[in-house]
């Protein structure tokens, strides 16, 4: 298809607009697809996006350069912390869980930006549960809760006993209202929960919002999919966001929010990749 001659603001508009929309960098062909702007245009167009801040060029990856609408620093930052919200990691592991989500971002670049978090009081160092230490976001226990039941599925699977009771998060209140409450989460409810995810958002660590997932799954009660939603979380199979300040929202915004049982609220669900 014939590329469509533009004026130098409507070709950064259009770059912006693409950019703004994608979900993951993308190179210059695909925006030259995208945009239907011929090379030159393109690149003069680009080179405005990035001198005006509306565009940014990532690090070189497999011999591919990327765009995007924020820069790799911004994002490894942002990979950095939505990870040490979700569970309380070595430095290692995390910085090699950042890098997947950040192409072309080196290992030592990424030690740089936790250093950085670390330095700015985002990040702190707290006590390993074998050994070492873990990351966690500041004051959030949430992550290090997660560690922990983790930690102890696997002494119980070590031990011959099933890990399944502690990936069920009890509600405040006694025994007898523990039970009920897990009696009512269907069977089926942590698969449909998945299900849903992938037909709003296919690609992988795309978050969803709490309240458009409950949306299209009306016959789950609050209780049902708050607790499917932890499970997924605590078996690794979903990216839970945290809300950094749900009791400040009003009571039914706040019930929109999945309820970590622990203080903890979380605004969206996104798929592990």
């Amino acid at each position: 298809m014939p590329t469509l001659e533009a004026s130098p603001a409507e070709a950064v508009e259009r770059i912006t607009g693409v950019l703004k929309s994608a979900v993951k960098p993308l190179t210059f062909g695909q925006l030259k697809k995208a945009t239907r702007l011929a090379d030159s245009e393109l690149k003069s167009a680009l080179e405005a996006a990035m001198t005006q801040g509306a565009a940014f060029r990532w690090p070189d990856y497999r011999k591919t350069q990327y765009f995007w609408r924020q820069s790799a620093d911004d994002a490894a930052r942002q990979a950095v912390l939505a990870i040490a919200s979700e569970e309380a990691l070595s430095s290692a592991v995390l910085i090699a869980r950042a890098c997947k989500q950040v192409p072309g971002f080196s290992r030592n670049a990424m030690q740089r930006t936790v250093a950085a978090l670390i330095s700015g009081n985002e990040l702190q160092r707290v006590p390993g549960l074998r050994a070492g230490t873990l990351m966690v976001r500041p004051g959030d226990s949430a992550a290090y809760a997660a560690a922990a039941r983790k930690y102890l599925a696997e002494r119980f699977r070590r031990a011959g006993f099933d890990p399944a009771g502690l990936t069920v998060p009890l509600p405040v209140g006694d025994s007898k209202q523990a039970v009920e409450v897990a009696a009512e989460v269907p069977a089926d409810a942590a698969s449909r929960i998945l299900e849903t995810i992938q037909s709003l958002e296919p690609d992988p660590g795309v978050p969803v919002s709490t309240q458009r997932l409950r949306n299209h799954l009306p016959g789950l009660s609050k209780a049902a999919f708050d607790s499917a939603a932890l499970e997924l979380r605590n078996t690794e199979k979903v990216f839970l966001s945290l809300h950094h300040d749900p009791h400040n929202l009003p009571q039914n915004e706040r019930d929109l929010l999945i309820d970590g049982g622990d203080g903890t609220f979380y605004v969206a669900i996104s798929l592990r990749r």
